[in-house]
């Protein structure tokens, strides 16, 4: 399940928060999460979205409507954390206080073999704790060695959730693929697809924010649609929305 949740922004809190801001995020959820009784490792959420603009490494924001999706395969945990978030008179994410407004079922895609996807959070390759090394390793996302990595991330959550290792093993067809404009455009704009960013223990690790193609198992694309895809999907990353 995917809930879109929607939010206005206290005016008299403050307006900006900083630009990576997922641990903030997490914060705020790991309490909602505990008064429902549930484990954020089944939880993905979003980056918050709204009118903004970026100064001096903060998003500062212009209107005072704020959305936050939250997402996962445990329907009944996630409508348990979206009705407690409308319990409390506020979310408070760093020194902003979010006021809910209003909430939203994403109904699912149609799953196929083919989908395009774009990054509403940043994506990440390596756990800073388990590969300290390679957390900070810029790797090409153009690169068999990105899809790979992605694939075998993928099909190692997928078999912790539960799915049968002789399931998992139907789903060897799996290959990403950056949309090659946007990586052409980005290169040519000298602009980043690839950021440090900090785990919720303030571990540093790499980040991609980069649209890409999808081909494997319609099983697979249901998986990180609710799930996300990489790693430290439960601090927030790894979050995909459809590519309108």
């Amino acid at each position: 399940m995917r809930v879109k949740i929607s939010f206005t922004r206290d005016n008299t809190s403050s307006n900006s928060i900083p630009l990576h801001h997922q641990k903030l995020i997490y914060d705020s959820l790991k309490t909602v999460v505990h008064d429902v009784g549930g484990n954020m490792k089944q939880l993905n959420f979003s980056s918050l979205k709204g009118t903004s603009k970026i100064q001096n490494g903060f998003m500062k924001f212009l209107s005072s409507k704020i959305t936050l999706v939250i997402s996962g395969s445990n329907d009944e945990l996630i409508t348990n954390i979206s009705n407690r978030i409308f319990e409390k008179n506020f979310m408070p994410i760093g020194r902003m206080n979010l006021l809910p407004k209003g909430k939203e079922v994403t109904p699912d895609p149609e799953f196929t073999t083919q989908m395009r996807y774009l990054c509403i959070s940043p994506l990440v390759l390596f756990d800073p704790i388990k590969d300290a090394a390679r957390s900070i390793e810029q790797i090409d996302p153009t690169s068999h060695n990105f899809s790979d990595i992605l694939f075998n991330t993928t099909l190692d959550a997928m078999e912790k959730s539960g799915v049968p290792e002789a399931t998992i093993s139907s789903y060897a067809e799996f290959d990403v693929q950056p949309d090659a404009e946007y990586m052409q455009k980005a290169a040519a704009a000298n602009k980043k697809f690839a950021r440090v960013y900090r785990s919720a223990e303030g571990k540093n690790m790499i980040g991609y924010l980069v649209p890409f193609t999808l081909h494997a198992h319609p099983d697979v694309h249901r998986y990180v649609w609710h799930n996300g895809i990489g790693v430290m999907t439960h601090e927030g990353y790894g979050m995909l929305d459809l590519v309108k």
